[in-house]
């Protein structure tokens, strides 16, 4: 039986920020334009947008972590690789 695999999470960082706002540093903090879009394009342009963060794709059935961090975007992701929630930082 195949052990399943991990997915990396980056270590969280928050600082005194409790609000993706405070988190942004004056970057981009949502990308409601990205769903719909390719999991693999969403990645790229979020980091573009803003260099803070490190982005998580979660392939479809996957969860995230519930802690909130200033330097995490989870991508979630439908059956076709593509976007289903706006990504925001948390």
């Amino acid at each position: 039986m195949a052990t399943p695999s991990r997915i990396p999470y980056p270590p969280c960082e928050s600082d005194l920020c409790t609000d993706r706002s405070c988190c942004s540093n004056g970057f981009k903090y949502r990308w409601p334009n990205l769903v719909g879009k390719s999991g693999v394009l969403a990645k790229r342009v979020i980091e573009a947008n803003n260099p803070l963060v490190t982005v998580v794709v979660l392939p479809f059935g996957s969860v995230g972590l519930t802690d909130f961090c200033c330097n995490r975007v989870y991508v979630f992701l439908d059956e076709n690789s593509n976007v289903i929630a706006t990504p925001i930082i948390g």
